[in-house]
């Protein structure tokens, strides 16, 4: 178990510290990745002057003669990527070409970036006027761009939203590798001989990612705090394992809204996730959110799975009125 100090959730928000806060979690909800032909022919490189002798990406035009845009109505190059709302999920739409040349690991490290974007955009889907939600693309200008949804933007956190267009440009850059990797290939006259990628993964491997990124994300908190030199508050105890309910265990997650604690139980797995999300100085609000997977909210496994993690985030809500109640 990862242990972590409870802070304080902000008093009167909607949510804070309360079960059903967010949307429930569902295994269902992220729809497989969907291929699209571009409509450009095969991409290639062409050297782009610059401080840092960085690469431009440019196509060639299709024979339709169309020119490609984006959601903010700029003219495109190469098409990356776009999320597209489809029934109650998202599709992750990729570049076909692109595709076709993934390699294995670079397709598992692309993965987590995907499904924790999906996971964000999920909660604003109803507010999106489009049915593409988000696209990334390199423009003309051999920049990469990504953009939401007509005015989606003003309705996220700043921190939030810096995070999942930083995931964005992660996922960018994992499919510039790809495209480096094989045109250097094809310069030295070598034919891949790459095993087809599975879409969608194995869960497990998305999961065992979105872990890897939120350990690395709770370091870099780390180091960020000492380099600040915040002192620790005198007298705050962490949460120890023993707390808990029985055979249930915490571990670090992944979320664009802050600090993110994922809770399993020995026999009915995942129970849920406590985001910790920075409100203003020395303030949080904690959202809860239960993991419904594949059973009926009216199950009887659904039913314990609730409990239990009821007994979760009171535990975690005690944690916070241990270390940080206000004197009367």
């Amino acid at each position: 178990m990862s242990s972590f100090f409870p802070m304080r959730s902000s008093a009167g928000t909607p949510g804070a510290g309360k079960l059903g806060g967010s949307l429930p979690l569902r295994g269902d909800e992220i729809k497989a990745v969907r291929l699209e032909t571009p409509l450009y022919s095969r991409y290639n490189r062409r050297k782009w002057q610059g401080s840092q002798a960085r690469q431009r990406l440019q196509s060639r035009p299709g024979m339709n003669g169309v020119n490609l845009k984006n959601i903010a109505g700029n003219e495109v190059s190469i098409f990356l990527f776009r999320f597209e709302l489809r029934g109650r999920g998202i599709d992750f739409v990729l570049n076909e070409e692109i595709a076709a040349d993934m390699y294995p690991e670079v397709d598992e490290e692309l993965k987590p970036y995907v499904h924790a974007c999906c996971e964000t955009l999920l909660r604003y889907r109803h507010l999106s006027v489009s049915n593409t939600i988000m696209d990334g693309n390199f423009l003309k200008s051999g920049e990469f761009e990504v953009m939401l949804s007509k005015g989606l933007g003003r309705h996220f956190a700043e921190d939030e939203k810096a995070r999942l267009f930083q995931d964005a440009k992660h996922i960018a850059d994992l499919l510039a590798t790809v495209m480096d990797r094989r045109t250097e290939e094809l310069k030295q006259g070598k034919q891949p001989l790459l095993p087809p990628i599975a879409h969608p993964s194995d869960p497990r491997k998305i999961k065992q990612g979105l872990k890897k990124l939120g350990k690395a994300k709770h370091h870099e908190a780390q180091l960020q705090w000492l380099a600040e030199g915040r002192p620790r508050r005198p007298g705050l105890r962490p949460l120890q394992p023993a707390e808990l309910p029985p055979d249930v265990t915490a571990g670090s997650g992944y979320d664009h809204r802050g600090h993110c604690y994922l809770f399993e139980h020995k026999q009915l797995g995942e129970l849920g996730r406590i985001v910790l999300i920075p409100v203003r100085e020395q303030e949080m609000l904690m959202q809860a959110e239960l993991y419904q997977g594949q059973d009926k909210p009216e199950s009887p496994t659904a039913k314990k799975r609730k409990a239990v993690f009821e007994q979760v985030v009171a535990t975690v809500n005690a944690g916070f009125d241990r270390n940080f109640s206000r004197p009367s």
